[in-house]
């Protein structure tokens, strides 16, 4: 009918054409979506292949740069490691130049310490004129060879310092005793009695003994003049021969502290420990600085035995220079002393934490052992000054130098002479007008002058001398006659 839509045609039992069409293509698009999915399913596994290997190589770059970076550290290592061993290498050269060249200056002191010393003392034994004397004084001469030769010695081999500073210190302790034996000697030509007899002869100027000191004057000192003068020397023998048994002792003490303490370093060396500067006051609980402390007050007493036995004789041994020679012998024990204990404080005071106490002890005793070195050179040169051998010949009076200068005085003189010079001519000047004033009615063609004692006058034209009287006591008219 017409309006209405065509029916499909039928088929083969009654199936319409249009439904085989219809699932052809149903199954092609079933079929492009399994390939779709499928398709899916290896993209995804291609993404996740891809992030596998992606995650494998990150991990292999990883693992490279780790290896460069442990590369790269121990190459750093090794560097610095090699720029480390230059450095010390380059640090111990250095040190080793210095050090040599402390060792050279320090043997050329002593060589000529030892050179002039030995020189000196010959020349005391050539002309032996008094031989209780002057054997003291060779015995006092031998301090500088002893002080620069241990010093020098300890200074080449620092392990031998603690041995060679005991023979140092005993004969420290036996030269004090032999400089109080030598003054003396000198004040009694060798024999105590006649010192005592000299001393007694002034014995008011004489300090009163210590009475601490009492129970080995005898007799007692208010008895006598001549008692009084043996208990001075009795007491400055005391006081110096105490440093003669406290100085060994001490110095035996340090010795065997300082012998400890390096065993000590060295055990725990061993076992891999290290002893560190912990503290910069550790120095002052040590036994080396208790026994610094003992040697002090032994020194200050015996300092003052000699000091009061030197203001005792100084008027009767004013003819030997005692003053020059109790400085330059005593310098060298007392002065020695304290630098070195200045020294070893302030070392101990400025050592950094990281410094091992045996590094700090030997730094202090290389400075010390140079400057002894240095100062004995010039001890050496002053004991030749104050200890020559004229003084001990027969008939010997002491020489009188005349005090060196630039000229001075001389200068000094002649300025005073021109200033001097300037007032004199100011003073003729006004004398000269006040003359011309007074003789104002002479002839102007005729030059008066005045000598100084205003007794002469010349004529410049006839170049004579004219006595007159004073020219103030004159009328005009006797001077217009003498004119």
């Amino acid at each position: 009918m017409p309006g209405q839509p065509e029916s499909a045609p039928l088929g083969v039992n009654g199936v319409t054409a249009v439904e085989p069409r219809r699932s052809f293509v149903s199954r092609c698009w079933t079929c492009i979506c399994l390939l779709l999915a499928s398709f899916q399913t290896i993209i995804i596994g291609g993404l996740i292949v891809a992030l596998v290997f992606l995650g494998l190589q990150v991990q292999f770059v990883t693992y490279e740069l780790v290896d460069v970076q442990n590369q790269v550290k121990t190459l750093q290592d090794s560097l610095q490691n090699q720029t480390q061993g230059q450095i010390d290498e380059l640090s111990k050269s250095v040190e080793q130049e210095h050090s040599l060249t402390l060792y050279q200056m320090a043997g050329t002191f002593s060589m000529l310490t030892c050179l002039l010393t030995m020189f000196h003392m010959s020349n005391h034994l050539r002309n032996y004129y008094e031989p209780l004397i002057q054997r003291k004084i060779v015995a006092l001469l031998w301090m500088s060879p002893i002080y620069s030769l241990t010093s020098f010695l300890s200074l080449v081999f620092p392990a031998a310092n603690s041995y060679l500073a005991i023979i140092r210190e005993f004969y420290e302790a036996y030269a004090i005793f032999t400089f109080l034996s030598f003054l003396i000697a000198v004040l009694g030509r060798g024999d105590r009695q006649a010192a005592v007899d000299t001393l007694a002869l002034d014995a008011s100027h004489l300090q009163e003994p210590t009475k601490w000191l009492r129970a080995w004057y005898h007799p007692p000192p208010e008895t006598s003049d001549m008692a009084k003068a043996n208990a001075v020397i009795t007491e400055c023998t005391i006081l110096c021969m105490q440093y003669v048994f406290v100085r060994p002792i001490t110095a035996i003490i340090s010795f065997v502290a300082t012998t400890i303490v390096e065993t000590q370093f060295e055990s725990s060396s061993t076992h891999g420990a290290t002893t560190s500067h912990s503290s910069n006051w550790q120095y002052f609980t040590s036994p080396s600085f208790y026994c610094d402390m003992i040697m002090n007050v032994s020194i200050i007493f015996a300092f003052n035995g000699l000091l009061k036995f030197h203001h005792a004789v100084d008027k009767q041994l004013a003819w030997c220079q005692p003053f020059q020679k109790f400085i330059t012998v005593k310098a060298v024990v007392f002065l020695t002393f304290w630098q070195g204990l200045l020294i070893n404080i302030v070392v101990q005071l400025q050592a950094s934490d990281d410094m091992v106490d045996l590094d700090v002890e030997q730094q202090a005793s290389q400075i010390q052992n140079f400057l002894i070195c240095l100062e004995m050179l010039l001890f050496s040169i002053a004991h030749w000054c104050v200890f020559p051998v004229e003084e001990w010949e027969p008939d010997y009076r002491p020489k009188k130098y005349a005090k060196p200068g630039i000229g001075l005085k001389d200068f000094a003189k002649d300025v005073g002479y021109i200033m001097s010079s300037r007032s004199d001519a100011r003073r003729y000047r006004k004398r000269a007008d006040s003359y011309q004033s007074t003789c104002s009615d002479a002839p102007e063609s005729i030059d008066l002058e005045l000598a100084d004692d205003d007794n002469y006058h010349v004529d410049d034209q006839q170049a004579d001398y004219v006595e007159v009287t004073r020219p103030d006591t004159l009328s005009p008219s006797s001077r217009r006659e003498i004119l």
